[in-house]
């Protein structure tokens, strides 16, 4: 499928990979990649690269998006590429892209890897909070519409198979999952929402 953005560049083949830090985007993102021989480009590396960076806090990137946007649809036109990162959605909008997926985690498997990865308690709190209230999922929605985005949880799953559900469902060979991830109701269940949406 080719499309043509409001710029008259013609995209052909983007897919997208989106979600909360530590979700897998990146090496999800590079198995998907290398099993469809597309190029692989991380956002937040081209903002780094770009000189694209407002400020860097030392855990958050604040970037602009304007240049950002700029760097990737040089990067990306003409190409095959999956484009990953939680910035997609305000770089790109519909019909400038093929196929969005948005991968979810649940908030106790995200509080283990962000307590690996040495996140601060805020910072913890903050991105559990936002995996809980679905803001990747409703940002890429708002971008993309619902024609082009599925929902992949990768909780308990190895980049490898996700990778390959992407692809599958990229390829219309496996059905779409769109809006059945509810953390709230299962927390609820575990009695955890207090914890992270106090």
């Amino acid at each position: 499928m080719n499309y043509v953005n409001h710029l008259g560049n013609q995209l052909l083949n983007i897919i997208g990979i989106t979600g909360s830090p530590a979700t897998g985007k990146k090496s999800i993102g590079k198995i998907v990649a290398d099993n469809l021989k597309y190029k692989f480009l991380d956002l937040n590396k081209i903002a780094l690269e770009s000189g694209g960076v407002l400020s860097d806090d030392g855990e958050d990137l604040e970037v602009d998006p304007d240049l950002l946007r700029k760097q990737v649809l040089r990067k990306i036109k003409g190409g095959k590429v999956v484009l990953v990162g939680h910035l997609l959605p305000f770089i790109l909008s519909e019909g400038e892209i093929e196929f969005v997926a948005v991968l979810r985690c649940s908030p106790k498997e995200l509080n283990a890897r962000y307590s690996k990865r040495g996140y601060s308690e805020k910072k913890i709190k903050d991105n559990i909070s936002s995996e809980i209230l679905d803001i990747c999922f409703t940002e890429a929605l708002n971008s993309f519409g619902p024609a082009i985005i599925a929902e992949f949880d990768t909780t308990e799953r190895q980049p490898n198979d996700v990778a390959e559900d992407i692809a599958l469902v990229w390829r219309g060979n496996m059905k779409r999952s769109l809006g059945k991830i509810n953390w709230i109701s299962q927390m609820s269940k575990e009695d955890l929402i207090e914890k992270y949406l106090d």
